[in-house]
């Protein structure tokens, strides 16, 4: 089939599937989640984590544990096959994702998408950054991935992730070489991340993410999370690791990959133009102004140091053509990582 015809037959079942599958009854982890190709999506529940920190996840300190669910989407291919990982954004589970995991698989990859908030007793975090921490997104990429390991048609050599927006932020920190040893082990790491749409106004302040294959997905008119702080975040990685790139789409707002119309979200929470905030490679975060170490600091402590450039109020969604480009530069970005 070609690119263009499983494209546009994703995105028709994306528009189908309608409304966000994580806020409809049943949760997500009792739906039957088929993909436009026919692949059924098989139950998958594994144990993660909610550090406090991306100090808490260095550092090695006890966690609080959290069941979440997800749906394994295995590809029509003998042998063990590459696999990729869907983390979403404050959004949660939404039927673009369903078709994001459609293409992958007609790619010959394995697909798990995750529910990053239903174990955790939460709807969204669009409103409400505060219920997750953006560490403990991280931390459920990691554990997404040792539940891949253990299934024996997945090769475990080659297991990528994406994300978008809080997802995104999540597999481009699971990149970061001290927090993936941290959990992982030295030096176990993802194959490949793309990052769609992300916030980067928290980074590691020397992010090695070697060898990991890095690349970010931003849009030039996103006001919710805004390009400029992923610019920089790329080329401080790219400083260490020449697989890094990053794609700028033209006239695109936050969820431009989306199969969702240009909407505005009132209650959207935003922080843009706050300065970064970054973190040492022990995970301490670094005062912003004066430069010293804060250890011990959760991410209520970011929180307050954004508070002065909080507002309110977003736009979302694609236009023409926008999401077929992103779909057909993500399989491409991971045939080139998982299946060469």
């Amino acid at each position: 089939m070609s690119p263009r015809r499983w494209i546009g037959r994703a995105i028709a079942a994306a528009a189908a599937l309608g409304a966000t599958l994580a806020g409809a009854e049943p949760s997500f982890e009792a739906q039957t989640v088929t993909l436009a190709n026919g692949v059924v999506g098989r139950p998958i529940s594994f144990a993660s984590a909610n550090p406090r920190s991306y100090e808490d996840i260095i550092q090695r300190r006890p966690l609080q544990a959290v069941t979440l669910h997800a749906k394994l989407f295995m590809p029509r291919r003998k042998g063990r096959v590459p696999a990729v990982i869907i983390a979403p954004g404050s959004g949660g589970v939404s039927s673009s994702m369903v078709a994001h995991a459609n293409a992958l698989n007609e790619a010959g990859l394995a697909v798990l998408l995750i529910d990053p908030f239903g174990g955790r007793g939460v709807r969204d975090t669009i409103a409400d950054q505060d219920q997750v921490s953006f560490a403990a997104s991280t931390y459920d990429v990691f554990a997404a991935m040792r539940a891949l390991e253990r299934e024996a048609d997945v090769d475990a050599s080659r297991i990528g992730a994406m994300g978008y927006s809080r997802g995104g932020l999540a597999v481009l920190q699971a990149a970061v070489t001290p927090v993936a040893s941290a959990v992982l082990g030295p030096g176990k790491a993802l194959r490949a991340v793309l990052s769609g749409w992300p916030w980067c106004g928290a980074q590691f302040a020397e992010p090695r993410t070697a060898p990991t294959a890095v690349r970010f997905a931003v849009g030039d008119a996103d006001v919710w999370t805004g390009p400029v702080q992923c610019q920089a975040y790329q080329g401080a990685m790219k400083a260490h690791n020449p697989e890094v790139s990053l794609r700028m789409f033209r006239n695109a707002d936050h969820g431009f990959g989306y199969s969702l119309s240009p909407q505005e979200i009132p209650n959207a929470v935003k922080a843009l133009n706050a300065p970064i905030i970054y973190f040492d490679a022990r995970g301490v975060l670094q005062d912003p102004w004066t430069g010293k170490p804060l250890p011990g600091a959760d991410e209520r402590t970011v929180a307050d140091l954004v508070r002065p450039f909080l507002s309110r109020g977003t736009r979302v969604g694609s236009r023409d053509g926008q999401m077929a480009e992103f779909m057909a530069d993500f399989v491409a970005f991971f045939k080139a990582q998982l299946l060469r």
